[in-house]
C-alpha cells in the first residue's frame, strides 16, 4: 500500500518547475538561455470556447510556429476548448519528435472534417453517429442510476429483511410483445452488465466504451425493427412464468455493498463518450501516444528529445466548493484553481502532490485531463453553480466533470470509496473538500483565459488568446482575470494608454469591424506574499513592473477590396462569404459545437491572420521558408516593450525589379521610422490584401 507523499505549497511546486524548465532549455538550446529563465520566462495561454477556441488557437499557433516561437515557450496553459489544441501539440510532438510535423496538410485536413466532433461524417454515416450518440447517452444515463439504485435496493432489502412476512406475488405476463421484451431485455441486460464491468476495469481506455456503444446501438436498432415487424404482422400472446429469486436476500445485500465500492461515476458518466470524441478529433495522428499518461508528458531525465520537446503543459480545471468545512468558504459558491500537470496536481486549498502519486488510484491520461478541463456541464460549476441545476444535471447524467482524490485528505493512493454517496453529494450540492474525493470541472468555471497560473509563475511575457464567445465585446473574461489577479496575486494589469481593449477592439457600429486584434498591458506587482523567519508576510511595492501581457482577441478587421475567387475553389470561396452571411463571426455561440468544413476553415484562417498581426506582418505570407527566422523570447519582449522590429522590410530583389540603392535605403529609412504599433486610423485603412476570407 503506497502512502501519501508530502503535500506541497504552490511556491514549492513552482520552484520544482523552474528547475525542470532550466533543464529543458539547456537540453533544447544552451546553458545561457537556461540561466536567463527568470529574465525571459515565456508562457502562452489558450482560452476556453469549445471548438471555436480550439480552431482559432490552432491557426494562431501555426503562425507562431513558423518562427520557432512555440518551441521557445516555457509554458502552454490551457483551459476548456484551448485544451483541445494544447493536447494536439503535446501528443503530436511526443509522437513525431519535431515541430516541423505540426500543422501538416493531412493533420489539418482531417481535423477540418471532424469539426462536428460529437457526431462526425456526412450522409448516412452522420445519421448513424447521431444515433450512436443518443444510445450512448441513454446507456450512460442508466449506468449513472446504478449508484442510487444500490442504496435504494439496500434500503428495500433491509425493510424486507425486517419484515420476513413480506412476500412477492407471482407475476403472470400476458401481453402481445412479451416475448420480444423478455428476450430482448435479457440480451441488452447482458451487454449492459458486460459494458459496465469493462468501464470500471478499463476506466481510462479510449475505445472500450465506443465499441460497446456501437454494439448497443445495433442491438437497439434490431429491437426496434423487430417491434415494428411484430406490430404490423402480429404475434400470439405467450405466457412467461415468473422467475423465482434464488439468492438469499442477505447474500444479495452483501453483493450490492461490494458493488458500491466499484460503481465509480467517472467510469459511467457521459464524460467517457466526450473524451473519446475529442481524442478521435485532435489526437488521431498521435500514434501510440494518443492516450499518453499525463505524468509522462514532460520528462527532462529522458534521453529521448520528444519527451521534453513541447512547452510544459498547465491544464486548468475548477475545484468545486459548494459545501466546505473551511470557514473561508462556508456559505459561498466558491471555487479554487485545480491544476493538472505532468509533475504536480492539486489546488492551493488542498495542496499539491506529485501527479504520479496522486493518480496512482486513477492513472490520469492527457485526453482525460483535457476533457475534465472542458467539462462545461456538471452538477458543480464553480461560480456558476446552482442548486436547481445540480439536481437536473445529476438526475439526467449531464455530468462531464470528474471525482478525483483529495490531496489534503489522501491517506493512501488506493482508498476505499463507497460511490453511491457521491451521487447524492452532487444531487444536493454537498461537493467540497471535506471528503476523500473532490469534484473538478471546466477551468472556465473559475477563469476562462488560463492566465492566472502564468501570472502565479511570474512569466515575463504572456501571450493570451481570448477566443471565448463575446458578441457584445463586454470583455467579461478579461474583467474576471484583472479582478482576480489584483486581489489574489497582487498583480495589476495596466493596459497602455493607446491599447485599451474596449477602444481598439470593439467593432465600430458603422461598419462592424475592429481596429486592432491585440492590446498590450504592463504587469505591475502591488504586493506579494513572502516568507520571513518561517512566517508568511505581505510585502508592498510601488510601480514594480514584472512582465508584459499581450491580450489577443478573436476580432475581424476590415478587408481591402474584393478578390476574384472562382466558385470551384470551395474553401476560399466559402470562407470569403462566411463573415458576410454570418455577422456573429467570430463570436458565434459556444453551444455551436458543430463546425462544417467552411466554418472550421474560416476560424482556422482567422487565427493565422491574428498571429500575423501580433508579429507585425503586413501579409501572412510575407515570410515563408527559407526566409523564416527564429524569434526568441528576448526579441519578443523588446518588440512589445520597446517597439523594436522583428522583421526587416521586404525589399524587391534587383534581378526581379530594377531599383537603385538610393531607393532601397530611402525605403528602409522610411519604414524604420514607423513603429510596429501603427496608429489605429492607419490600421483601419491599411489591411492585408489576402485577408479576403474574413
Amino acid at each position: 500500500m503506497k502512502t501519501q507523499p508530502k503535500t506541497l505549497k504552490y511556491t514549492e511546486v513552482i520552484a520544482e518547475e523552474n528547475k525542470h524548465l532550466k533543464e529543458r532549455r539547456e537540453k533544447l538550446f544552451d546553458r545561457e538561455f537556461a540561466e536567463s529563465l527568470e529574465e525571459n520566462k515565456f508562457g502562452i495561454a489558450l482560452s476556453g470556447g469549445g471548438i471555436r477556441s480550439a480552431t482559432i488557437n490552432l491557426g494562431l499557433l501555426k503562425t507562431l510556429n513558423k518562427y520557432n516561437i512555440l518551441e521557445h515557450a516555457d509554458y502552454i496553459s490551457t483551459v476548456s476548448g484551448g485544451g483541445y489544441t494544447g493536447a494536439y501539440i503535446q501528443a503530436t510532438l511526443k509522437q513525431t519528435g519535431g515541430y516541423e510535423h505540426l500543422f501538416s496538410d493531412d493533420h489539418i485536413s482531417y481535423m477540418r472534417t471532424r469539426g462536428e466532433y460529437l457526431f462526425p461524417g456526412t450522409g448516412w454515416l452522420k445519421i448513424w453517429n447521431q444515433f450512436v450518440l443518443v444510445v450512448s447517452f441513454l446507456i450512460s444515463l442508466i449506468m449513472s442510476w446504478i449508484s442510487p439504485g444500490i442504496l435504494v435496493a439496500l434500503t428495500l432489502g433491509l425493510y424486507a429483511f425486517i419484515r420476513p412476512a413480506l412476500g412477492f406475488d407471482p407475476v403472470i405476463i400476458d401481453e402481445r410483445l412479451d416475448t420480444l421484451f423478455y428476450w430482448g431485455g435479457i440480451v441488452l441486460g447482458v451487454i449492459f452488465v458486460v459494458h459496465y464491468v469493462f468501464n470500471i476495469v478499463l476506466n481510462f481506455n479510449l475505445s472500450v466504451s465506443a465499441y460497446f456503444n456501437v454494439v448497443e446501438s445495433i442491438a437497439v436498432g434490431l429491437a426496434l425493427l423487430c417491434i415494428a415487424i411484430v406490430v404490423f404482422l402480429g404475434l400470439k400472446q405467450i405466457q412467461i412464468p415468473n422467475i423465482p429469486l434464488f439468492l438469499p436476500k442477505l447474500v444479495l445485500g452483501v453483493l450490492l455493498i461490494i458493488l458500491g465500492f466499484f460503481a465509480n461515476p467517472n467510469a459511467s458518466s457521459f464524460h467517457r463518450f466526450y473524451r473519446k470524441q475529442l481524442s478521435d478529433a485532435f489526437l488521431k495522428f498521435s500514434g501510440t501516444h494518443q492516450n499518453v499518461l499525463l505524468k509522462d508528458l514532460s520528462d527532462t531525465t529522458s534521453e529521448e528529445r520528444a519527451d521534453y520537446l513541447a512547452p510544459y503543459p498547465l491544464i486548468n480545471t475548477c475545484l468545486n466548493l459548494q459545501s466546505s468545512s473551511d470557514p473561508n468558504f462556508q456559505g459561498t459558491k466558491a471555487s479554487d484553481y485545480f491544476l493538472l500537470s505532468p509533475m504536480y496536481s492539486g489546488a492551493k486549498l488542498t495542496g499539491y502532490v506529485r501527479t504520479s502519486d496522486h493518480f496512482g488510484y486513477d492513472t490520469m491520461t492527457l485526453p482525460a485531463a483535457v476533457t475534465i478541463s472542458a467539462a462545461a456541464v456538471n452538477p458543480g460549476m464553480g461560480i456558476y453553480s446552482n442548486r436547481i441545476l445540480s439536481i437536473l444535471t445529476t438526475v439526467l447524467n449531464l455530468r462531464l466533470g470528474y471525482w478525483t482524490l483529495n490531496p489534503s485528505r489522501l491517506k493512501t493512493s488506493y482508498p476505499l470509496v463507497f460511490w453511491p454517496f457521491y451521487f447524492f453529494y452532487e444531487l444536493f450540492s454537498r461537493i467540497g473538500t471535506d471528503k476523500t474525493m473532490v469534484n473538478i470541472s471546466d477551468g472556465g468555471h473559475i477563469e476562462n483565459l488560463a492566465v492566472m497560473e502564468l501570472l502565479r509563475r511570474k512569466c515575463r511575457l504572456i501571450l493570451a488568446i481570448d477566443a471565448g464567445a463575446d458578441p457584445n465585446f463586454t470583455f467579461a473574461d478579461l474583467e474576471n482575470l484583472t479582478i482576480r489577479a489584483r486581489n489574489e496575486l497582487g498583480v495589476d494589469i495596466r493596459f497602455r494608454e493607446d491599447q485599451i481593449p474596449e477602444e481598439v477592439m470593439r467593432p465600430h457600429p458603422s461598419h462592424g469591424y475592429s481596429r486592432q486584434r491585440y492590446a498590450i498591458a504592463d504587469l505591475y506587482q502591488l504586493w506579494d506574499k513572502i516568507e520571513k523567519d518561517g512566517e508568511e508576510v505581505i510585502e508592498h511595492y510601488e510601480n514594480k513592473k514584472v512582465g508584459t501581457l499581450v491580450y489577443i482577441k478573436s476580432t475581424v478587421t476590415a478587408p481591402e477590396g474584393r478578390p476574384e475567387i472562382p466558385k470551384k475553389d470551395f474553401l476560399k470561396y466559402g470562407t470569403y462569404k462566411y463573415k458576410i452571411y454570418h455577422p456573429l463571426f467570430p463570436h458565434e455561440p459556444t453551444s455551436d459545437q458543430f463546425f462544417d468544413p467552411i466554418q472550421w476553415e474560416s476560424y482556422y484562417q482567422l487565427g493565422q491572420y491574428i498571429g500575423a498581426d501580433v508579429l507585425g506582418l503586413r501579409r501572412l505570407d510575407d515570410r515563408t521558408k527559407p526566409n523564416a527566422r527564429v524569434i526568441t523570447p528576448d526579441e519578443l519582449i523588446r518588440y512589445f516593450d520597446e517597439g523594436t522590429r522583428l522583421f526587416l522590410p521586404i525589399i524587391p530583389q534587383p534581378d526581379e525589379i530594377p531599383i537603385s540603392m538610393e531607393t532601397i535605403e530611402r525605403t528602409v529609412r522610411s519604414r524604420d521610422m514607423a513603429a510596429p504599433e501603427t496608429s489605429a486610423p492607419e490600421e483601419q485603412v491599411v489591411k492585408k490584401d489576402i485577408e479576403y476570407k474574413m
